[in-house]
């Protein structure tokens, strides 16, 4: 295979993932509820990872961890 073609290959490669991606930019910027399709997605995906793992877990006889959520804590406050 030439240097021609290669290079051929690579940059017809580039022009069209630059067009795929001006296409989806542009179809995001005009849908309004993108943000919320995005984040309902991440939460769909959280709840499927949490149950794929407590599934492991009663698979191998290991109970699963449960994780506290984190709540911002003030420091100790100094004695006069």
């Amino acid at each position: 295979m030439s240097v021609t073609a290669i290079a051929f290959t690579f940059l017809s490669m580039g022009a069209f993932a630059f067009l795929m991606w001006t296409i989806v930019q542009k179809q995001e910027k005009n849908d309004p509820k993108f943000e919320e399709k995005l984040a309902a997605d991440d939460r769909r995906a959280k709840t499927n990872r949490q149950a794929a793992g407590m599934e492991a877990g009663a698979a191998t006889g290991q109970v699963p961890k449960q994780i506290a959520p984190q709540l911002p804590t003030e420091p100790p406050k100094q004695a006069p």
